[in-house]
C-alpha cells in the first residue's frame, strides 16, 4: 500500500507539472525565449539522435564542428540518450527525452524514499507516506528542475536504502552488487549524482569493518567497491569523459552553513532572500532548505533524551555512513566556510579533484535525504504516543512550505510552450538556406553572451545544420578557443556567419574586407554570406562603424555600444575595472574622422600582479613602438598615420607572456582601462 501510494503521489505530481507535447518529446516553439539550461540539454539530444551511431559513441559531431561535442559535456543525460536512440526509428518525431526523464524522477523521487525507509526497519504505513510526501515536495529537489540531469534525486535515496541493505550482518551481496552497478550507470546520467552515490557504496565496507573489526567481514563489499571503481575508470576512458577542464570555482559554489535551515524561497516566508545565505556570489548552487515539515520533525526527535540516544547508536552501527556524509558536507562547504556572511573557516587546502566538483555545494543532497529519513524513523521512536499527530502536521508543513517551488517548476514547464513569434519564423527562414553556421566569438572565445548564442544553436540543431560553437559544462581541448578559429576564412555557399557580440560591425568589416563578404542586420545581429551568395532577404544594410571620439577619454567598462566596437579582437567580457586581454595577440579597432592624418594613441594598461609584459604595438601592420607594462596602472602611448583612403587605424599588441591566474582558465596579458587619441594634424 505504501509504494502504491507514493507511486500515485509521483504520477500526480508529473502530471500536474510537465507538459503532455514535452513529454512526447516535443521541443519548444520559440527559438528567441529564453529557455535557460533546457535548450543546453536537448540541442545536445537533438544532434545526437539525428546522427547515425559511429564512435566515439556520444559525439555529436555537427555541434561545434569540426571537433564535435561530447553529449555528457551538455549535461544531455547520455543513458536516457542512448536509450531513446535505439528506439528513435520508431518514434522519428520525439526529438528529446529529457522531458520524459523529468518525469520519470518525479515519478520514482517519493516510491525510492518508501524503498529508503523500509530498509532503515520503518514499514507502517503511515511514515512510509510521510517520507514519500516529504521527499516528493524537498525544496532541494523541486529547485533544481532547470539543471534536468541533477533531479535524478531518487537515485540517491534509492541507494541510501541499498546502503543500508547491504551494511546489515552478513553482508548482503546482491544489495551491494545492486548499489554498485547503480553507481556505475549514474556516471550515465550525471557525474555529480555518481560522486554521491559512490560515496555511499563506500560506505558500506568502511561501515561492516568498523562494526565487526574484520577484514573478513567487509571483503565481498570491498571487492564490489573497487570493481565499480574500475567499472568507471574505463567507462570513462572509453566513452571519452577525461579530459575536460574545469572552468574553476571550487569555494564559491559553495553550500552556505545556514543554508539547509533557512527558508529561501518558502510560502511560509515569503519575505526570505537568498542573499543572506550568499556570501559568495555563488552559494545559490548550495541551495539546501530542507522545508518547515522536515525541521519539525529533526527539531521534535532531537529535543527527546532518546531521540539523542538513537542518533548516537546509529553513529556507532553505520559509522561508515556518518563518515561518508561528513566528508561530502566537508566537500559542499568547500574550504571557505560562512555561516550566513561570517566566515568561519578560511584554508588553502583543495580536496583532490575538487575542482571538477566546482559546484561542490551540491554534494551535500544525500545528507539532507539521509536527515529526513532520520527524522521519520527517529520521531516514531522518540514520540511512541503522538508521532501521528506530529508527522502529519509536518507532513501538512512541508506540502505548504514548498508550494512556491512546485508552482515554479509547472509555470516554467508551461513556458516552453509559448507559441513561436514573428521573429522566432523570420530567423529559421533565414538560416534555412544554409548547412554551415558560424557564430563569432565562439562561447569558448567570450562565454558573456550565452544568451544571445543558445538560441542560434537551437537553430541551427533544429534543421540539423554544423555549428561552430556550443555551451559546454567542461571544455575538451580540441574545442579550446584559438584566434585562428576567429580570423575571417574563406566562405563557401552553404555557410553563414552571426554575429551577435557587442563588436559586430567592426568584426562585420573584417569579413568584408578580407574575404569580400555581404552583410546585413537583423535586430541586434550581424550576419554574412560569401561574396557569391544573395544575402537573405529580411536583412538590413550593415551601417558604417561610429567614429571614434576623438580627444575624449574612453572608458573601457563602459557598455556603451560604440566603445565596446574598439575591441576588435582577444578580449575577455568587460568588468567593472576595464577589460583583459585573453590572447597573446588582442586588437583594437578606431574609425577616425577623415580631417586627421597624424594621431597619438595613449592606453592606460596593467599587468597581472607581479608580471611585467614585453609588448609590441602595430597600426595597419606597421611597427610603431614597444612597451614594458607593469602590474601598476599607467599610461603608454605612440604616434600614427592615419590611412588616407579608409581612415581606419587595426592596432594590434603583441603580449610577450599571457598567463593564467590562480584557477581562472583565461590566458590574461594586460588590462585595458582606459584609452584616449589625441589628434597630431
Amino acid at each position: 500500500m505504501a509504494y502504491t501510494l507514493a507511486l500515485a503521489l509521483g504520477i500526480f505530481q508529473a502530471l500536474n507539472c510537465f507538459p503532455l507535447k514535452l513529454l512526447r518529446g516535443g521541443t519548444p516553439p520559440s527559438i528567441l525565449e529564453n529557455h535557460g539550461d533546457f535548450l543546453q540539454h536537448i540541442i545536445g539530444q537533438i544532434y545526437f539522435l539525428q546522427e547515425p551511431w559511429h564512435w566515439p559513441l556520444l559525439v555529436a559531431s555537427k555541434l561545434d564542428a569540426p571537433a564535435g561535442t561530447n553529449i555528457a559535456l551538455t549535461d544531455s543525460i547520455p543513458l536516457d540518450a542512448l536509450l531513446l536512440k535505439l528506439v528513435h526509428p520508431f518514434f522519428p518525431t520525439m526529438m528529446q527525452g529529457v522531458t520524459l526523464y523529468l518525469v520519470l524522477c518525479w515519478t520514482l523521487q517519493p516510491v525510492c524514499a518508501v524503498f529508503a525507509l523500509r530498509s532503515m526497519g520503518e514499514k507502517r504505513l503511515l511514515p512510509c507516506v510521510a517520507a514519500a510526501v516529504f521527499s516528493a515536495c524537498f525544496p532541494t529537489f523541486l529547485f533544481r528542475i532547470g539543471h534536468a540531469a541533477l533531479c535524478g534525486q531518487w537515485i540517491l535515496l534509492l541507494a541510501v536504502g541499498l546502503y543500508f541493505r547491504a551494511s546489515r550482518t552478513p553482508s548482503d551481496l546482491r544489495a551491494v552488487s545492486i548499489l554498485g552497478a547503480l553507481t556505475l550507470l549514474t556516471f550515465l546520467i550525471h557525474p555529480y549524482l555518481m560522486v554521491m552515490t559512490a560515496a555511499l557504496l563506500g560506505a558500506v565496507p568502511l561501515t561492516l569493518l568498523l562494526r565487526e573489526r574484520s577484514w573478513k567481514a567487509c571483503a565481498k563489499a570491498t571487492f564490489v567497491t573497487l570493481f565499480s571503481g574500475l567499472g568507471i575508470l574505463f567507462l570513462g576512458v572509453v566513452l571519452g569523459y577525461w579530459g575536460a577542464a574545469s572552468g574553476g570555482g571550487y569555494g564559491f559554489y559553495s553550500m552556505n552553513l545556514a543554508s539547509p535551515f533557512w527558508p529561501v524561497h518558502s510560502k511560509l516566508f515569503p519575505s526570505v532572500s537568498q542573499a543572506s545565505t550568499d556570501a559568495t556570489g555563488g552559494q545559490y548552487e548550495g541551495y539546501q532548505y530542507l522545508g518547515a515539515g522536515v525541521l519539525l520533525l529533526l527539531g521534535m526527535t532531537l529535543a527527546t533524551r532518546q531521540g539523542r540516544g538513537l542518533l548516537m547508536q546509529a553513529a556507532k552501527e553505520h559509522a561508515g555512513l556518518f563518515l561518508a556524509l561528513a566528508c561530502l558536507t566537508a566537500i559542499a562547504l568547500s574550504n571557505r566556510i560562512y555561516f550566513f556572511h561570517v566566515l568561519l573557516l578560511l584554508t588553502h587546502f583543495h580536496v583532490p579533484g575538487a575542482e571538477q566538483m566546482r559546484s561542490s555545494g551540491r554534494m551535500f543532497w544525500p545528507v539532507a535525504y539521509a536527515m529526513m529519513l532520520g527524522g521519520v524513523y527517529g520521531l516514531c521512536r522518540a514520540w511512541p504516543r503522538a508521532w501521528p499527530a506530529i508527522i502529519v502536521t509536518a507532513m501538512t508543513l512541508q506540502w505548504y512550505d514548498t508550494y512556491t517551488l512546485r508552482d515554479t517548476d509547472r509555470q516554467t514547464e508551461m513556458a516552453f510552450l509559448d507559441p513561436a513569434q514573428a521573429e522566432d519564423r523570420q530567423l529559421l527562414a533565414l538560416l534555412r538556406p544554409f548547412n554551415r553556421i558560424e557564430i563569432h566569438p565562439r562561447l569558448e572565445c567570450d562565454g558573456a553572451n550565452v544568451p544571445a548564442v543558445m538560441p542560434l544553436i537551437y537553430a541551427a540543431a533544429l534543421q540539423n545544420s554544423f555549428v561552430n560553437t556550443m555551451y559546454t559544462a567542461r571544455a575538451m581541448p580540441l574545442a579550446a578557443c584559438t584566434d585562428a578559429s576567429e580570423q575571417p576564412h574563406p566562405l563557401t555557399a552553404d555557410t553563414i556567419i552571426i554575429l551577435p557580440g557587442p563588436s559586430q560591425r567592426t568584426t562585420a568589416l573584417r569579413w568584408s574586407t578580407k574575404e569580400h563578404a555581404r552583410c546585413g542586420i537583423m535586430e541586434d545581429k550581424t550576419f554574412c554570406v560569401s561574396a557569391d551568395s544573395h544575402l537573405p532577404p529580411g536583412l538590413a544594410t550593415l551601417p558604417e562603424a561610429p567614429l571614434f571620439p576623438v580627444d575624449n577619454d574612453i572608458v573601457m567598462s563602459s557598455t556603451k555600444s560604440e566603445h565596446q566596437e574598439i575591441l576588435q579582437s582577444g578580449w575577455s567580457g568587460l568588468e567593472p575595472w576595464g577589460v583583459w586581454s585573453d590572447t597573446q595577440d588582442p586588437s583594437l579597432y578606431f574609425h577616425l574622422p577623415s580631417d586627421i592624418h597624424t594621431a597619438t594613441v595613449i592606453l592606460r594598461l596593467h599587468a597581472t600582479p607581479g608580471m611585467i609584459q614585453h609588448v609590441g604595438v602595430s597600426i595597419n601592420g606597421t611597427d610603431i613602438a614597444q612597451w614594458t607594462v607593469g602590474s601598476e596602472d599607467a599610461d603608454y602611448n605612440a604616434t600614427f598615420s592615419v590611412p588616407s583612403e579608409t581612415h581606419i587605424a587595426h592596432m594590434q599588441l603583441r603580449i610577450s607572456n599571457p598567463t593564467r591566474v590562480g584557477h581562472d582558465p583565461r590566458l590574461l596579458g594586460v588590462g585595458l582601462l582606459r584609452l584616449r587619441i589625441n589628434r597630431m594634424n
